[in-house]
């Protein structure tokens, strides 16, 4: 070999090695790819810093997938405890959890290159300005990876549920819209939908009979209740049947205890088998027995004079608390063992229940 051709070849090594660490040390300008089944313009590019990690159950063949969003400058080693509760509080066998990463960016709002899932200019809703490219670009990440677990378990994606905190729920919220067919649920835990104008006055039929767990604290002071309340409206409109709604006093920007059980109820309400044989499965889960659910017409008599009597309660709780209670929502705290509220959040599970049984029938 001559000499013109070694220093060649160390040219192109050393170009190589370069390349190698500069994709080491800044992964977010690398793509992550997708499934070759997620289609034509369901590729992702987004930057993702590495794979997610993955916890798959000890006790069998996985049944349900719930892939979770951390937050603001949050990173998913510090949600893992989720799948992991000490307190062994949800061990439903067969369930995949996935915690991806976001990559790093420039924020506005904190003046810092951080992990972020998209850029934020302000915390105040009035001012806030939302970053589309970057959230499209998680959105399509977030879909490829409901679309990799799909094929590769041959699962249904109503076994799929996304879900996260704060901006992680954001991204969970707008993936879940955009995804093309319905999932088995949403985990919205101090959060708030972006992009709000760019959505339909109604999604379809199947998607708005997706369960939605909505989640915020009373004393957030980041992302204040302004947002909970515009996103709770916005899905209303939207036609978001199965709400599960709490406010937690006391709770800042930030998980409780209580927050982990309703969580948790919630998704053994989407995990459960008690429906599974009705309609190939359309709705699953559910703390209603069927017996109770009655005929169709039966249920639909039972469920408008509940839903009247319900209606006429909460004008009259909203015309006392002002505003902030326009809208229907459960309480959480202090009160959780009071019997008159355990008999009012049943019936109220009874109506998600039994609209939510009608809607299918009806699609």
């Amino acid at each position: 070999m001559t000499l013109r051709a070694r220093w060649l070849v160390a040219a192109l090594l050393l170009a190589a090695v370069t390349a190698c660490d500069a994709a080491r040390h800044h992964p977010e300008h690398f793509g992550t790819g997708t499934s070759a089944a997620a289609g034509i313009g369901r590729s992702s590019h987004f930057p993702a810093r590495a794979p997610p990690i993955e916890i798959n159950p000890t006790d069998g063949d996985v049944d349900g997938v719930v892939i979770f969003l951390h937050g603001l400058g949050g990173s998913p080693e510090k949600e893992t405890w989720l799948a992991n509760d000490p307190n062994k509080r949800y061990a439903r066998p067969g369930i995949k959890w996935i915690f991806p990463w976001s990559p790093e960016l420039d924020v506005t709002v904190t003046k810092q290159r951080e992990p972020a899932w998209y850029d934020i200019n302000d915390f105040n809703i009035g001012s806030l300005e939302d970053d589309r490219s970057h959230i499209l670009a998680a959105s399509r990440y977030i879909e490829s990876i409901v679309d990799a677990q799909v094929n590769e378990l041959g699962i249904d994606p109503r076994r799929v549920v996304v879900g996260g905190f704060s901006q992680g729920g954001a991204i969970a919220l707008t993936a879940s819209l955009r995804y093309p067919k319905r999932l088995g649920g949403i985990l919205a835990l101090s959060t708030y939908l972006p992009l709000r104008d760019e959505y339909p006055e109604e999604m379809n039929s199947r998607q708005r009979w997706t369960p939605l767990f909505q989640a915020h604290g009373k004393d957030d002071r980041v992302l204040r209740m302004e947002y909970y309340f515009a996103t709770r409206a916005k899905m209303s409109k939207l036609g978001f049947k199965n709400r599960w709604d709490y406010l937690y006093p006391g709770l800042g920007h930030d998980k409780c205890r209580e927050e982990t059980l309703d969580m948790y109820a919630f998704l053994d309400d989407v995990f459960g088998d008690k429906y599974d044989d009705l309609d190939e499965g359309n709705w699953v889960g559910g703390p209603v027995d069927l017996g109770l659910v009655g005929t169709k017409n039966e249920t639909k008599k039972e469920t408008k004079k509940e839903t009247k009597e319900e209606t006429k309660e909460e004008t009259k709780a909203a015309k006392a608390r002002g505003k902030e209670a326009e809208l229907p929502v459960v309480q959480r705290g202090g009160a959780r063992n009071d019997p008159k509220q355990q008999v009012q959040r049943r019936l109220r599970d009874m109506v998600f229940r039994a609209n939510a049984l009608l809607g299918r029938e009806q699609e």
